[in-house]
C-alpha cells in the first residue's frame, strides 16, 4: 500500500490500525465483514461501500455528505425488524458488484461527517450494534487487510463520476469500442470532447486539415495562442489535447476518402463529421458492406434576412437499417464547408450524434430506432423520423 495514493490518506490509516478489513473497488471504499442482522434474525456479514473523492491523484479524506452504500440483506433490529435509515436503492460498484440499499443517518449535530473514518465508524455502529445484541463476540475489525482491485479503464486519471452516479454497469456498454471520428472541426470535435469521457477502449482521429483561429473558436475547450501559431493538424492537436484524460487516442493526419477507406477497418463505430460529398456514399457503402455502424452529421445554416436560420441533421447508418442515402451534404460537394457555423450549434450537433449512438448501444432508453434526428433552428423542433430525401431536407430549410 506504500505506492498507493491512499497511504497518507489519514482515515484510511486509522481504520487499519484499528483492524477493519477494506478495499478498494470501481473507485469506492469498501469496509468488508461488517456485522447486521437480517430479516430472518439471522447473523450476516455485509459490506459497507463509499464513493471516493480524488484531486488528481491525491485522495479527499472529506466525506462530502451522510449517506452511504450497503451490500447485503435488509438491515433489521435484533428482532428482525428493519432499521430506520436502509433504504432499497441498487447502486452498481462495479459492472460485478451491486450495492442494494442506501443509508442515511446524519450525524447528531445534523451536518455532515468531517471524514472517512467517522462516517465509517458511525455507520458500523448502528449496523452492527443489534448484531452485538445477539452475540456479544461479533466484531467488524476481524484484522487490518487492504486490497486495492486496480481497474482496466482506458483514462489517465481516476473516473470518479461513475462512481458517484453508480454508472459502472451502464458504462460496461462502451467496453471493446474502438470509435473512429472523421472530420475534427466544429461538430467533431464536439463529438470527441463526449466520446473520451466515455469507456471506449480506443479513439482513432481522421482528419487532413490544420487548426487555425477560426477552428478554436468553434471548439471545446481554449486552445493556447502558440499552439495556433504552429499550425497543427487537426487530428494530432485533438488527440495530444484528449490523451490527458483518455488513453489509446491515435491521429491520423489523412482526409478519409475512397481510396484509404480501409483506415477504418479496426474501427467499431464511426462518426462522419467531415468528408466529400462526392465521396460519401461509397465510404457508407463501405462501412455498410462490412456492418460497421456510422452517424453521419451536417449543418445548413444561412443568414435569412440579418438572421441565421436552417437545420442541423444527424443521420443513423446501422447494419440492420438497410441502404439509407447521404442527407446531410445536399447533394453538391462541398456544400458543408460553405455552410454557416457557429460553436453552440456545432455543439447541439454533436450532442445530438453522441445521444443517438448512445441509445444505438443501449445505454438510453429508445422506444423506436430512428432514421435521423432533425433540428430546426427557426422553430426550435427537434424530431426524430424516417430519413427523408435530400429534396425533402432542402424544402424544409426554406421554410
Amino acid at each position: 500500500m506504500s505506492t498507493s495514493p491512499f497511504a497518507a490518506d489519514p482515515s484510511i490509516r486509522r481504520l487499519l490500525a484499528e483492524d477493519y478489513c477494506l478495499s478498494f473497488e470501481g473507485n469506492h471504499l469498501v469496509v468488508e465483514h461488517v456485522p447486521y442482522v437480517t430479516p430472518s434474525g439471522d447473523l450476516a456479514y455485509g459490506r459497507l461501500a463509499l464513493p471516493v473523492t480524488f484531486s488528481g491523484d491525491a485522495v479527499q479524506d472529506g466525506t462530502g455528505n451522510h449517506t452511504i452504500w450497503f451490500v447485503g440483506e435488509q438491515p433489521c433490529d435484533e428482532q428482525g425488524k428493519p432499521l430506520p435509515g436502509p433504504a432499497a436503492s441498487p447502486h452498481a460498484i462495479t459492472p460485478e458488484l451491486t450495492a442494494n440499499f442506501m443509508i442515511s443517518s446524519k450525524p447528531k449535530d445534523g451536518g455532515v461527517f468531517l471524514n472517512t473514518y467517522d462516517k465509517v465508524t458511525s455507520y458500523v455502529r448502528v449496523l452492527s450494534h443489534p448484531a452485538r445484541a445477539l452475540d456479544p463476540t461479533v466484531t467488524a475489525t476481524p484484522g487490518a487487510d487492504w486490497i486495492e482491485i486496480p481497474d482496466d479503464l482506458p483514462f489517465v486519471y481516476r473516473d470518479t463520476g461513475t462512481a458517484r452516479a453508480g454508472l459502472a454497469d451502464l458504462n460496461a456498454v462502451f467496453r471493446g469500442h474502438r470509435v473512429g471520428i472523421i472530420g475534427l472541426g466544429g461538430t467533431g470535435s464536439y463529438i470527441l470532447d463526449q466520446v473520451a469521457k466515455t469507456w471506449v477502449d480506443a479513439i482513432e482521429l481522421f482528419d487532413g486539415d490544420v487548426f487555425d483561429n477560426h477552428n478554436a473558436f468553434r471548439a471545446p475547450g481554449a486552445a493556447d495562442l502558440d499552439d495556433l501559431r504552429l499550425r497543427p493538424n487537426k487530428a494530432e492537436y485533438f488527440a495530444r489535447q484528449y490523451s490527458r484524460m483518455h488513453t489509446g487516442i491515435t491521429a491520423h493526419p489523412v482526409f478519409i476518402t475512397a481510396e484509404n477507406v480501409d483506415q477504418l477497418a479496426t474501427c467499431t463505430f464511426v462518426f462522419m463529421a467531415a468528408a466529400d460529398a462526392r465521396e460519401k456514399p461509397e465510404i457508407l457503402t463501405w462501412l455498410r458492406d462490412r456492418s460497421i455502424p456510422a452517424i453521419e452529421v451536417g449543418m445548413g445554416i444561412q443568414d435569412e434576412g440579418g438572421r441565421l436560420s436552417g437545420l442541423l441533421a444527424v443521420v443513423n447508418h446501422f447494419p440492420d437499417a438497410g441502404q439509407t442515402p447521404t442527407a446531410v451534404a445536399g447533394g453538391r460537394a462541398d456544400e458543408y464547408d460553405r455552410n454557416i457555423q457557429v460553436a453552440d450549434l456545432n455543439c447541439l450537433n454533436a450532442m445530438l450524434a453522441v445521444g443517438s449512438w448512445k441509445r444505438y448501444l443501449g445505454y438510453y432508453a429508445s422506444s423506436d430506432q430512428v432514421g435521423e434526428t432533425i433540428y430546426k433552428v427557426f422553430t426550435g423542433d427537434i424530431r426524430n423520423r424516417e430519413r427523408e430525401t435530400v429534396e425533402d431536407l432542402g424544402e424544409e430549410a426554406a421554410a
